[in-house]
């Protein structure tokens, strides 16, 4: 058994000193393991805006895992597994899936096998991206090579045969590998039953309507991954279908379907998408629409959660694109751009770019701008980050913000040894207007038994002096 101890103070100008504790009671042994956890927090002197003193449970469970089956089982509080076009939420009661990470050893996704034939005894060197994967002799007749390294994206690989002569043949393939694909026969699956949590956080024992959530995912082929997902609760229902498929070696497309009956009315909702990326380039899309009717559990859970003078709705359509260029010594460029229609008919469209480039040494420049285009208002950022040694760096950044302020950053910092020791960080920001100049610093201190740290932060008008100590009992 054990328990995790997280013990913080605050204390500000204007509300007083506050104290809090974290902490986790875990049993454990081949029968699985139990853990609670939660926070006490209490107002020692001054204003309590907070109005929650006492204390508050987060999650209670007992799971176990099945290394030979790679299957784990849970009761109690858990977040239901989502697929990229579904969403979690948090019930009370039991989950069981499959979970890769009790076996690290597996790789989930396709990777490239290359094959030929040799008619002499010959050497066969594979070479990805231009270093040599691995070597192997070969006799007469077919050979296949099949310890390729975990790489994703595009690549190239080229495949060296040599006879006893000399004589060489040299071949020429690309290949794209993608995590989101499973190899195929693999299949993924989660599926979760119990009652919807409300007001996390917050109440202790609020559980709300029954609810079950499952998602299903099978590699059809080393191309094609097909998914599936359903969920439901009191007045709602949804299922959907959809698929990653792998277009050669130029990227994965994504598409999927979802149906509703939510509170008596149908809804839909298509996602698409495309990802592409190699040593040099990534391009990535991602598209959601949403008819106003279109419900799930996320959308069940949250008007749960809020007033009755509060309404809680999902986007209607959602827009993603990012790509990213390197030009070697020339650094790396970026850009991003976010369009969001929300239910209550607003909209949220941002641009974003970026450069960065690494100098002398290890120090690095990063360079960023945003525009809000429903605002018409742009802000940026410039910070050079120098490193001294081992641990120690400092960074200097001005930005400035759509109202037209500029500010200024300095920061100092030396980073934890990994065998424990000291650690510290300061900095000081001019904040512009009439915000006055912002102060922060800390120290930080940790052995094999605590881990201890300190610090203050604010500006002229209200400082916060802070004090940490976590560790455990076992």
């Amino acid at each position: 058994a054990l328990l995790n101890y997280d013990l913080y103070a605050t204390r500000t100008d204007t509300t007083g000193t506050r104290l809090s504790a974290w902490n986790e009671l875990r049993f454990f042994g081949s029968a699985g393991q139990f853990s609670s956890n939660g926070v006490w927090q209490q107002q020692i002197e001054g204003s309590n805006s907070y109005q929650d003193d006492g204390y508050i449970r987060y999650d209670t469970w007992w799971s176990n895992e099945n290394e030979n089956a790679i299957v784990s089982w849970r009761a109690g509080d858990l977040v239901t597994d989502a697929l990229a076009w579904s969403s979690s939420v948090r019930l009370g009661g039991v989950q069981i899936g499959r979970d890769f990470s009790v076996r690290p050893d597996l790789i989930t996704y396709p990777l490239p096998a290359f094959s030929g034939q040799a008619a002499v005894p010959s050497t066969v060197d594979l070479f990805v991206n231009g270093s040599r994967s691995s070597q192997a002799n070969v006799q007469p007749g077919p050979w296949s090579l099949t310890n390729v390294p975990f790489v994703n994206g595009a690549g190239d690989a080229v495949i060296t045969t040599t006879d006893a002569v000399g004589r060489q043949v040299i071949t020429t393939l690309p290949f794209y590998v993608s995590s989101n694909l499973l190899k195929s026969g693999l299949s993924d699956y989660s599926f979760s039953a119990g009652a919807v949590r409300e007001n996390y956080g917050i109440s202790n024992f609020d559980y709300g309507a029954a609810a079950a959530s499952g998602s299903y995912r099978y590699g059809l082929t080393d191309w094609l991954t097909l998914e599936s997902h359903a969920e439901g609760s009191d007045n709602l229902a949804m299922g959907g279908a959809g698929a990653q498929f792998k277009v050669r070696s130029w990227g994965v497309v994504n598409g999927a379907v979802a149906q509703s009956q939510f509170q008596g009315k149908p809804g839909t909702q298509y996602s698409w998408g495309y990802q592409y990326n190699n040593s040099w380039f990534s391009l990535g899309t991602q598209h959601t629409i949403r008819n106003a009717d279109f419900g799930n559990l996320a959308l069940l859970s949250n008007q749960s959660n809020t007033s009755n003078q509060i309404s809680y709705s999902l986007a209607r359509r959602t827009s993603q694109y990012n790509a990213s260029l390197s030009l070697n010594r020339y650094g790396s460029l970026g850009a991003a751009y976010i369009d969001i229609a929300s239910g209550d008919n607003e909209r949220t469209r941002l641009w974003n770019l970026s450069w960065s480039k690494t100098l002398w040494g290890n120090s690095s420049l990063y360079v960023s701008a945003s525009r809000d285009q429903e605002q018409g208002e742009w802000s940026g950022a410039v910070s050079l980050i120098i490193p001294f040694g081992e641990h120690g760096s400092a960074s200097v950044s001005m930005e400035r913000d759509q109202q037209g302020q500029n500010n200024q950053r300095v920061y100092l910092s030396r980073a934890m040894p990994s065998d424990g020791g000291m650690s510290w960080d300061a900095s000081w920001a001019n904040q512009g207007g009439n915000s006055g100049d912002y102060r922060q610093g800390s120290l930080r201190y940790r052995n094999n038994k605590i881990d201890t740290s300190a610090g203050f932060y604010g500006d002229d008008d209200n400082t916060t002096q802070w004090a940490d100590l976590s560790g455990s009992l076992v």
